[in-house]
């Protein structure tokens, strides 16, 4: 096989350890860093230049669960949800094992997504062209489903919490008319707020109020164990959740097929089924394995829906893998209808190299996530700064404004405030993510066919996904008591 020669393979771990790396740095993702070396595949060739840019995908997707489980940092939008469980773990010092979880269930569902991809790309890509403004419309609409399993205890907080991300999300430039709302004058919310500068704010920076005030970023009386140990035993205990890898995989890899859609959105919705279809719901958020093993399998398992949209119909799933079309046209290459048969060597290398690249995942991410659990021996007092280095330089490596950094410091300070009287930062960060995405193609639906655009058949069915997703929770409780009762 063409891809298995040495000098194509020896790409791989290059690629493997660069998306480590790249997706380890808040604010700078492997979008930002294939862009930049975007130049210099046309020396490499399109056979070397696919093998590196999709190990590097690969590896930076699941390198951007490190900084949220260590630091409470996503690395990239899409793990946020980690934070939520893999923080908690390393607080009570558990930082390993919650690296091992992460590593087993980002192969997991990497290896099932691109195996998936590439059986099933010649065959279904055209699939996407059938989403239209009423189709994503009601996608926005599931995902805000999660909602309402991730408001914790109280409803109402949950709701307002929604609300108030909803409302965020409405500053900016309306898409329509084009005149600003809420912006204040100020020109750096045309676009309306940054999402990375927020996600710092509300997720690490924000618990810096907590950790100035104690002496280590391990909890006092929790115990640290060190070594490969506890990674290995987070890997096997990955594989104790077969089921909700297997389903975070799917959902990964069908929100990632629908172009405009992407893993921030597919891990939240990944997250939220998995507390649904949980025997212990009230866990989540706590530090338990199973959030933390939906949220990372379903985001390592975009990148194989991304990139079916982008081989057959040359229509980009992602930022990503715009970057990496654009590698292959400038080296002769053109996705699109024709790939496979045309490019036949070059459409199955993409995908063979994204089966290995998740595969050699496995031992290189125990690897980095062994030197990567150091950072929980350094006292806080060193750990803080760095942190809100981190936090702000990320957020002025986003778009390379000042501004972003004083956003960092303000969602910080609401991100604190959310989590002190019980509301829920999930809800607020997921409707801010959906609410655009959400008003914008609502209106494009209504303004080409009218209401009646959403009985589109897809609409339909995703309707009424939203409402047997709803409904379900309270389907089993209703069996959980029948079945206590008649015990």
């Amino acid at each position: 096989m063409l891809l298995l020669q040495p000098e194509h393979l020896m790409w791989l771990p290059l690629g493997m350890f660069a998306g480590l790396l790249v997706g380890s740095i808040p604010g700078f993702n492997d979008t930002n860093f294939l862009a930049m070396v975007l130049p210099f595949t046309v020396y490499l060739g399109p056979m070397n230049a696919v093998v590196f840019m999709m190990a590097c995908f690969c590896a930076s997707q699941a390198a951007g669960s490190f900084p949220a489980i260590l630091l409470n940092i996503p690395g990239t939008p899409s793990n946020a949800p980690t934070c939520l469980e893999g923080f908690k773990m390393t607080r009570t010092g558990q930082a390993g094992y919650a690296l091992g979880l992460s590593v087993g269930a980002s192969t997991v569902g990497g290896v099932l997504s691109a195996t998936i991809a590439l059986f099933i790309t010649p065959i279904v890509g055209v699939f996407a062209l059938n989403f239209g403004p009423a189709e994503l419309f009601m996608m926005a609409l599931f995902g805000m489903t999660a909602v309402g399993s991730l408001t914790g205890k109280s409803l109402l907080k949950g709701l307002f919490s929604s609300a108030l991300g909803l409302l965020v999300a409405c500053v900016g430039t309306e898409f329509q008319e084009g005149y600003t709302r809420a912006s204040f004058g100020f020109f750096e919310l045309y676009e309306g707020f940054p999402l990375i500068p927020v996600l710092l704010g509300v997720f690490g920076f924000s618990e810096l109020f907590t950790l100035v005030n104690e002496k280590s970023l391990v909890a006092e009386g929790a115990k640290r164990i060190s070594g490969y140990g506890p990674i290995i035993n987070g890997v096997k205990a990955s594989f104790r959740h077969k089921i909700n890898m297997i389903r975070s995989g799917l959902i990964g890899i069908l929100v990632g097929l629908i172009p405009g859609t992407g893993a921030a959105i597919a891990t939240w919705v990944s997250y939220g089924q998995a507390k649904q279809w949980s025997k212990t719901p009230e866990k989540f958020g706590t530090g338990h394995d199973e959030g933390l093993v939906a949220a990372d399998a379903c985001n390592n398992g975009v990148p194989g829906g991304a990139l079916i949209p982008t081989v057959t119909l040359g229509i980009p799933g992602s930022g990503t893998t715009l970057v990496i079309m654009a590698a292959l046209m400038i080296n002769g290459v053109t996705p699109g209808p024709s790939f496979f048969g045309e490019h036949a060597v070059e459409a199955y290398a993409i995908l063979f190299s994204l089966v290995l690249a998740n595969i050699f995942l496995l031992p290189i991410g125990v690897v980095v996530a062994r030197l990567a659990t150091n950072v929980t021996s350094v006292p806080n007092k060193y750990l803080v700064p760095i942190i809100a280095m981190f936090c702000l330089v990320g957020a002025f490596a986003w778009r390379q404004m000042v501004f972003d950094m004083y956003l960092v410091v303000l969602f910080g300070v609401l991100g604190a405030l959310l989590n002190r009287y019980g509301y829920s930062v999930p809800a607020f960060l997921l409707a801010l993510l959906l609410g655009p995405l959400a008003e914008r193609n609502f209106f494009w639906a209504v303004e080409i066919g009218g209401i009646d655009s959403f009985m589109r058949p897809i609409a339909v069915v995703i309707l009424c996904a939203t409402v047997g997703i709803l409904l379900l929770p309270l389907l089993l409780n209703k069996m959980v008591v029948k079945g206590k009762v008649t015990d």
